[in-house]
């Protein structure tokens, strides 16, 4: 496929406009926890918006059966796509005018899909919507809704575990976040919440998901089941550790096992959101 000349000097342009943006997230990337693995998503985009085109590109035509084949000639602009364009703009100069970079961040999106669209029509689009939607996975969320999940999340991982000991007839206390054990005492803080592994387990469910092969709505539920899976292995980190803490003590529960089980736990959630699509009958592409 050939570059259209003006998209050539309209990227270069667009990078200027959003440098601001990118040194928001890379600043974001680098300090807050929560979102250290943004450097990975724009790499995976990349990847997966390349084998898409290569892909397509590689495709025999079949007349107009196969849409995408139509990425081996002359790109056919879909002038609509200069509104979607248009949308982000003003997105962004909104984001830009209050202060709120997380809406700057999201306009490019609607920016990047509107300038495909306009010069390159639907097939790269096509080939383009994944990647390019999948980088909000890289996006902080505003501190607002953030909180309001974390603290959410951190009400719920205190009060099960809690509930949780009770019925296994071990003498437990919780207070808010704070959980007394035997001669122990945890604060369930936002970093136990489980908030790093919703953010990360979701940015995972939706590549696995795509990579699937099954109806809409399948998706839609696997994606869907990322939320209580996350919270649920959360809960059962945090009643592990409450365990271990009122057999061997604080110590040992805060030291070793405290590191271990977060890793071990996001792998299981993992492997149960597999073991979901294997359930719903749900197909690796290719496999």
């Amino acid at each position: 496929m050939r570059l259209n000349k003006p998209a050539i000097f309209i990227a270069p342009l667009l990078t200027l406009l959003y440098f601001r943006t990118f040194i928001w997230l890379l600043n974001s990337w680098l300090t807050e926890p929560y979102y250290s693995h943004g450097f990975l998503i724009p790499l995976i985009s990349a990847f997966i918006l390349w084998r898409n085109i290569h892909e397509f590109k590689e495709r025999p035509r079949e007349g107009t059966s196969n849409p995408e084949a139509d990425l081996e000639s002359e790109p056919l602009p879909f002038k609509p796509g200069i509104f979607i364009f248009a949308f982000g703009l003003i997105l962004y100069i909104i984001g830009f005018l209050t202060i709120f970079p997380f809406l700057s961040a999201l306009s490019f999106l609607f920016t990047t899909s509107g300038l495909i669209l306009y010069f390159y029509g639907k097939p790269l689009m096509r080939a383009s919507i994944f990647p390019i939607a999948f980088l909000i996975f890289a996006f902080p969320m505003p501190s607002l809704y953030f909180e309001k999940a974390a603290y959410t999340m951190q009400a719920l991982s205190a009060r099960y575990p809690a509930a949780l000991l009770h019925l296994l007839g071990i003498p437990v206390t919780r207070v808010g976040a704070e959980i007394h054990v035997t001669d122990s005492s945890f604060v369930i803080g936002l970093p136990c919440s489980g908030m790093n592994s919703l953010i990360s387990l979701l940015a995972l469910a939706a590549l696995f998901i795509y990579l699937l092969h099954c109806p809409r709505y399948k998706k839609a539920l696997l994606l869907c089941l990322a939320v209580p899976i996350a919270l649920l292995a959360n809960i059962l980190r945090v009643t592990a550790l409450l365990l271990i803490a009122h057999a061997y003590g604080a110590e040992t529960a805060s030291g070793f096992f405290h590191t271990l089980f977060s890793p071990l736990l996001f792998i299981l959630a993992v492997i149960f959101l597999i073991l979901m699509s294997v359930v719903m009958r749900c197909k690796v592409k290719g496999g």
